[in-house]
């Protein structure tokens, strides 16, 4: 069973639903492409080359290792970890499936190091000498976090006796603190990580049916791969800041790995000089569309050869190009703050419309760690952009997607989650160690121990969602009033809320703050409505799956009422609840994110129901 959705139009135009059956029987597929992003790999059995520290034992089989603490991980939006597993499951998972073309759109280490970097290497090169594998990398703010490297650290590693562990790169880092001392933890930057990776397309292989890159003519007809590996190097690959002698690499390419599919893999990273010290933005294209000014240029450029050619054009980068909120973000700036959930990572229009011109229709990112698909149209639905937010495989929902593309200019995207990841419990006993540290100390950050107890990954990374959302999210980005409501309120008493007058609205949600309200007698059993917001927030159609149905149709009975409601400033506890389920709605009802298919001739997507 299929079920298809229209595009929203800004202009009120109808599209056509239905794939022509003419063109499907004529269809020829071009390649599958795997997308895995934010893997944020970090090696948990590292040679430090330390005299201080080696790492802590493992009782299970004699290892040390290089880990981080749990109490990090729940403070985090990513795993440090388990997700080193988790990226072995997902290429044993592609090995199985014949998967050959795998795209790691950013943040495929935790920040850059040697360590990370090396490690990553390994695996890369072991499935493509032993299963084919060809991979294709952009970078992230992660990786590199400085663009021509520096000193680095992080205090948060598992010691010997459970407490954290300190790692620098130079005594200095952490002058108050015992450090051990190690090169493998300091920043590379894109010298180091662009020839460690040089395999992986940031420079041109022999298998390529062509190459290029920003700084080169697109030299299609007189392809020349001694060419273009010369003139690859980074020295020609660079932008300058401002008019400024200062520059930095671009490591932007377009690359034909199969016949009539182009991958342009877009360096958005930008850097700027604070006191003498180059210092990472997370902002991506809002930021990127300014200091790369010629990227747009050469995207034009890319664009039109493709389409004169009849090549396939799919962008990829770790930054998104459309709003991944359902075009909720601006009622969330109103209700939350401009600064809160990421809100300044959101493209604006107009870098949507850019990009679009520029001819871009289908983009992959990353960054964000949530399931998603956002649609742009321009006004006159000349424009349409497609932007596939690809899951982290270090959160929840721990997943990848597989692009299946065919020379109709159609695109099937199916997203896989992991679920069982062999080893995934290697590091529970030297957590429980920590565990029993942070409790002899009494350490104000200990964790819930129940976590241990996840039956499989996906249980596991949705179990520190849930941890985070307590931990972090909620004192971070919540207005208190918003979040005491979300928490004491039960399905009888928003239900009575969504059917009162302003006035009597008001006056119910003031009662329900008052201390005796907030103390389980008014409500023993919560509805769970910030842990659902989330789940659907950065699972989308997964989030859903794993929310009851009856609670599903209780979220739409509460949709439909509060369409009705009419607020205003002098009842700002009811404006402020109104807001939110206008803000949850948008994000219920969602693009297809799961499987589904587009069709980039004619600018339509379908779900597929599987």
């Amino acid at each position: 069973m299929k079920k298809k959705y229209l595009i929203p139009s800004l202009m009120g135009a109808v599209f056509q639903l239905a794939f022509p059956q003419s063109t499907a029987l004529a269809q020829t597929k071009l390649a599958e492409v795997a997308f895995l992003a934010d893997i944020h790999l970090q090696d948990v059995y590292a040679e430090l080359n330390s005299a201080e520290f080696k790492g802590v034992l493992n009782p299970k089989n004699g290892k040390y290792a290089t880990i981080r603490t749990m109490k990090s991980q729940l403070n985090s939006t990513r795993l440090f970890n388990e997700n080193y597993f988790a990226l072995i499951s997902a290429l044993e998972d592609l090995k199985e499936k014949g998967i050959k073309l795998v795209v790691l759109p950013g943040d495929f280490t935790d920040d850059g190091q040697p360590m990370n970097v090396l490690a990553l290497k390994k695996i890369l090169d072991h499935y493509s000498q032993n299963s084919e594998m060809r991979f294709f990398l952009t970078t992230g703010n992660h990786d590199p976090v400085k663009p021509f490297g520096g000193i680095a650290g992080k205090r948060d590693f598992l010691g010997v006796d459970g407490s954290e562990q300190a790692i620098a790169g130079d005594k200095n880092r952490f002058p108050m603190t015992k450090t051990a001392i190690s090169d493998q933890i300091n920043y590379w930057g894109y010298q180091e990580i662009t020839h460690a990776l040089s395999r992986f397309g940031f420079f041109p292989s022999e298998k390529d049916l062509f190459w290029s890159h920003p700084f080169q003519e697109l030299e299609v007809d007189e392809y020349s791969f001694a060419k273009a590996k010369e003139t690859s190097k980074l020295e020609y690959r660079v932008v300058h800041i401002n008019s400024s002698e200062l520059a930095i690499p671009d490591a932007s390419y377009v690359v034909e790995p199969v016949e009539g599919l182009w991958l342009l893999a877009l360096d958005a990273n930008v850097y700027v000089q604070q006191e003498g010290e180059w210092k990472g933005s997370s902002l991506g294209f809002n930021q990127a569309i300014d200091a790369k000014k010629h990227q747009l240029d050469w995207i034009k450029k890319v664009s039109l050869e493709a389409k004169k050619r009849g090549k396939t054009l799919i962008s990829f980068s770790h930054y998104p190009l459309v709003d991944f909120h359902e075009q909720a973000s601006e009622e969330m700036k109103i209700l939350f703050g401009n600064q809160k959930f990421q809100l300044a990572r959101v493209p604006s229009k107009s870098i949507s419309e850019h990009y679009a011109s520029a001819g871009i229709k289908l983009h992959f990112a990353g960054h964000m760690h949530i399931n998603d698909t956002g649609i742009f149209q321009s006004l006159n639905n000349q424009l349409t952009l497609f932007n596939i937010q690809v899951p982290s495989l270090a959160a929840f929902p721990p997943a990848y997607k597989i692009a299946a593309f065919d020379d109709q200019q159609q695109v099937e995207i199916e997203t896989i989650t992991l679920n069982q990841v062999d080893n995934m419990q290697e590091f529970f006993d030297l957590y429980q160690l920590e565990h029993r540290w942070l409790e002899e100390n009494q350490d104000p950050g200990i964790w819930d121990r129940s976590i241990l107890s996840s039956k499989d990954y996906f249980e596991y990374t949705r179990n520190h969602l849930l941890g985070l959302t307590k931990s972090r999210f909620i004192p971070a980005d919540w207005p208190e009033n918003l979040a005491s409501l979300l928490q004491n309120l039960g399905p009888k008493e928003f239900l009575i809320w969504s059917k009162l007058q302003e006035k009597e609205a008001e006056e119910f949600l003031q009662k329900s703050l008052k201390p005796q309200h907030q103390t389980g007698t008014l409500n023993p059993d919560p509805l769970q409505v910030i842990d659902d917001f989330y789940l659907i927030k950065n699972g989308d159609e997964i989030g859903k799956r794993i929310i009851p149905t009856e609670r599903l149709e209780y979220y739409q009975a509460i949709f439909s009422q509060n369409q009705t409601k009419t607020t205003s400033q002098f009842y700002p506890l009811n404006q402020t609840l109104h807001q939110f389920f206008v803000i949850f709605e948008k994000l219920f009802n969602s693009q297809p994110s799961d499987h589904f298919k587009i069709d980039l001739q004619e600018n339509r997507i379908e779900k597929i129901s599987d």
